[in-house]
């Protein structure tokens, strides 16, 4: 299928130039933002099963976006720069987005897989809940930060 035929290529609709996926992405990233938010209070309130499949559906959904939005647009725009790409913030940006996800995401599988099976050896586990999991959601909000900045890099930037 063309570039010009795919339907996630088309221009997105927060009026930004950004294709749809991008757009989609973004409004995505914001809304799992609110449901880790919502998983929080959940383990607040002690309620451990709700609170681990919201942050569990989050997990998969955000490994999901990664595969199909978010890792193939850094293979075609930014990856052919590499490793020079520093000295603009067009690449340098998701570049740092980028080490911070797969750092994000890598560790709320860990804790996901820690907390929710018996695959990961007795010694790797951890006993300190909250201490974990309070540094998981601090870096995936830097992390979703960063991505909000990647898209104003490439997409907003253009139209102040």
């Amino acid at each position: 299928m063309s570039i010009s035929n795919n339907p996630i290529a088309r221009e997105g609709f927060l009026g930004t130039g950004a294709p749809l996926a991008a757009d989609l992405n973004l409004v995505v990233q914001l809304a799992m933002a609110v449901a880790l938010l919502i998983g929080t209070f959940l383990a607040r309130r002690r309620r451990y099963r709700a609170h681990a499949a919201t942050q569990a559906t989050v997990l998969l959904l955000n490994l999901a976006m990664i595969a199909t939005v978010m890792w193939p647009s850094a293979e075609q725009q930014v990856m052919p720069a590499f490793p020079g790409v520093f000295n603009r913030w067009y690449f340098a940006a998701p570049s740092i987005h980028a080490a911070l996800g797969i750092t994000a995401e890598s560790l709320g599988i860990f804790i996901a897989l820690v907390a929710g099976t018996s695959l990961v050896p007795e010694r790797l586990c951890f006993r300190n809940w909250k201490r974990w999991m309070r540094a998981e959601l601090l870096l995936w909000w830097i992390t979703l930060l960063t991505g909000v900045a990647t898209y104003y890099v490439w997409y907003g930037a253009a139209f102040r």
